[in-house]
């Protein structure tokens, strides 16, 4: 995958596309069945913060960063209310059930308003993020092709949800924790790995030796990765 070439950013406020969480977008140069990716933020940040990722893709992908709908401090977002002492618990789990929704319903809209390539929609999530990608696909797979769950942590056993077995394996996976995290610790996302191959699932996990953040070797592995899907 190349970098993209220099040019107009297409940015998008919602009077233009009504859905139910705020975003930034920067559309194709041709968004007609153009691949999309859409990018869910960690915890107490917002949808600037990923969307610099859009650097790293070609002008022919649709880029959109989702903004979490429940406020925090300093200004932030989150999907859901977390309890610090236990990330493993969730104080209000409805805020979760209600984010995977509207999560959803925004990617439609836009696959609809756009008319984007349906096969190719992959989303990716950072931290907390990561949780919602991962929940999002797999309560509705038949929406993806790829999920890119970054430094997070996700409980399958949870799930609120049937989850439909033979549809969630043609998903492609992208999973990696960080040795060093000092939010979502590197055991955590070694049991999301593991859980995952435990329902038959075949993933793409690395670890690196950094904190709590995306690194440069990440990005290039997660590209090589997205790279391999494309072909």
């Amino acid at each position: 995958m190349k970098k993209k070439s220099q040019h107009e950013e297409h940015n998008m406020n919602n009077t233009e596309i009504k859905t139910p969480l705020n975003y930034k977008i920067r559309k194709a140069v041709n968004p007609k069945n153009s691949p999309a990716l859409v990018l869910l933020h960690g915890y107490g940040s917002n949808m600037l913060d990923l969307f610099a990722l859009n650097q790293f893709f070609s002008e022919n992908w649709t880029i959109i960063s989702l903004q979490g709908p429940v406020p925090t401090a300093f200004g932030g977002f989150a999907w859901a209310e977390l309890d610090f002492t236990n990330l493993r618990e969730l104080p209000l789990p409805q805020q979760k059930v209600e984010s995977i929704e509207k999560i959803h319903e925004s990617i439609s809209i836009f696959s609809k308003s756009l008319d984007l390539d349906k096969n190719n929609i992959f989303i990716l999530g950072f931290s907390q993020g990561a949780d919602l990608a991962l929940s999002t696909s797999f309560k509705f797979p038949n929406t993806f092709k790829g999920i890119m769950a970054l430094c997070g942590y996700f409980d399958v056993k949870k799930i609120d949800y049937t989850i439909d077995e033979n549809a969630i394996k043609k998903l492609n996976l992208f999973l990696c924790s960080a040795i060093y995290d000092e939010k979502v610790p590197v055991h955590l996302g070694r049991m999301t790995n593991l859980s995952l191959k435990k329902l038959g699932l075949e993933t793409t996990y690395h670890e690196y030796e950094t904190g709590h953040t995306i690194s440069n070797q990440c990005l290039n592995d997660l590209l090589e990765w997205l790279d391999k899907i494309e072909q």
